[in-house]
């Protein structure tokens, strides 16, 4: 195999690991999008519900929806922030 059909073959092997990066950023932010419609609809529970036992599982729940919405933006930016490292490179 020539330099050029070499060359072409290892482009073709970054640019799909890119575009595998760029479905994975696309489908985690969906996900995070759905997060936060429920962290949204949970703390509009959670204000109308008042004081009681109700209000206890929906902070603790609205508190783990939070943390995993923010696991998936941190997951997110190190993707991101990676790939503008190569760029530089």
């Amino acid at each position: 195999m020539g330099k050029k059909k070499l060359l072409k073959k290892l482009q073709d092997f970054f640019d799909a690991d890119q575009r595998e990066k760029e479905r994975h950023v696309g489908d985690i932010k969906r996900i995070l999008k759905k997060l936060k419609e429920k962290e949204r609809k949970l703390q509009k529970d959670f204000e109308v519900c008042g004081a009681g036992g109700q209000s206890e599982e929906l902070k603790q729940e609205l508190d783990i929806v939070y943390a995993q919405r923010m696991k998936g933006v941190k997951i997110v930016k190190e993707i991101k922030g990676k790939d503008k490292d190569k760029d530089k490179a």
